[in-house]
């Protein structure tokens, strides 16, 4: 159950000297207060979408752990759907202003004439983890050691488990298998698994042979003895992916002019979510972030949050090299065939 963050008391009022002295006083404070914006008094509600329970919603977590949204004038209800696809669809539509998801979704939306614009990213680097089925493995001769150029010739004749068919992690899969020099669902079959405990379902009773998605679901498959490490992409395993658009904070064009305002509090409590953690120890936030993934094993999630610190931006800001790797990828998956200008899908005027 996600916990609701109540907004923090104003600080009291000083203590009043002799009444001319105080007249001024509230002179001053009345004049101060007509030249700042003021703050809503009563928090916006306001729904995003989010593709997976996972650390890659870290900056989500955080901000609405620590009250930063709140004291931001937003109550954000979180909307999980399973995979990327739904939680963009749903931003589109109008059904939800804001999402929180992987950049390549903003990429494809261009593609089809549908702009959405990224005003945060949480992450610099990419945290889709793949893992094996141990059995597989030791049939097929790899370990996690085993070079990636071998790892990923392995998978002709197997199994890839994805979230949903047009996440990232479906993206991820043809681009890998592409890659390899494999045909997808030819050499090599994917399919839809689902998020969570589905995924893990599915790749221990063995519906799938490999599956990916963000951590820390790979690594409680690997906790509990029937599966490997296939590929570590939190750590850089991959040279390919030096920098991604992981998990962004994504919106229409008609909210940024409509209500900049919200859209730059939207994006700075996430920063300020970012910061934080960079500066706090891994089990703080471990424990932070715990209620919103309270079936992981706590060795599991704290594991997780140290592989997923390194990753997280400090700025928040969308850099074009993240912007143009995530196209490579799409591209060289056979899914994208107009590459969009930085300019046209990224916009950091909404970040300090």
């Amino acid at each position: 159950m996600l916990r609701r963050i109540s907004p923090r008391p104003s600080p009291p009022a000083g203590r009043r000297g002799r009444p001319v002295a105080g007249a001024c006083a509230l002179l001053v404070c009345a004049l101060l207060l007509c030249s700042r914006p003021a703050s809503p008094q009563t928090p916006q509600k306001i729904k995003i979408t989010m593709p997976v329970v996972a650390l890659s919603m870290l900056p989500v977590y955080l901000a609405k752990a620590n009250g930063y949204f709140t004291e931001a004038g937003v109550d954000v209800e979180m909307i999980v759907t399973s995979g990327a696809g739904p939680d963009v669809k749903a931003l589109i539509s109008g059904d939800v202003d804001f999402s929180f998801t992987p950049g390549d979704n903003v990429m494809l939306a261009y593609q089809e004439g549908k702009r959405v614009v990224i005003v945060m990213n949480g992450f610099r680097r990419l945290l889709i983890n793949w893992a094996m089925r141990s059995d597989v493995a030791r049939a097929r001769g790899i370990t996690a050691s085993t070079p990636l150029a071998d790892k990923i010739k392995a998978l002709k004749g197997l199994t890839i488990g994805v979230t949903q068919p047009g996440a990232l992690t479906a993206h991820l899969a043809a681009f890998v298998v592409r890659r390899a020099g494999f045909v997808p669902q030819q050499d090599v079959t994917i399919v839809p698994v689902g998020a969570g405990p589905t995924w893990l379902a599915a790749l221990e009773n063995h519906k799938v042979d490999v599956a990916l998605t963000a951590t820390p679901v790979p690594e409680t498959a690997i906790s509990q003895g029937y599966a490997m490490m296939f590929i570590d992409n939190a750590k850089g395993e991959d040279p390919s992916i030096p920098e991604f658009l992981m998990e962004c904070l994504i919106t229409r064009p008609d909210v940024v002019q409509k209500n900049p305002d919200l859209v730059r509090r939207m994006a700075r409590a996430l920063v300020r979510a970012n910061v934080w953690a960079l500066r706090h120890q891994p089990q703080e936030i471990a424990d932070a972030v715990k209620p919103f993934l309270g079936q992981t094993p706590p060795a599991v999630l704290l594991a997780g949050v140290v592989s997923t610190l390194p990753a997280l931006s400090r700025d928040g800001r969308a850099t074009e090299r993240s912007v143009q790797v995530t196209q490579d990828v799409l591209e060289q998956a056979g899914i994208l065939k107009t590459r969009p200008a930085y300019a046209a899908v990224v916009d950091n005027d909404f970040l300090r």
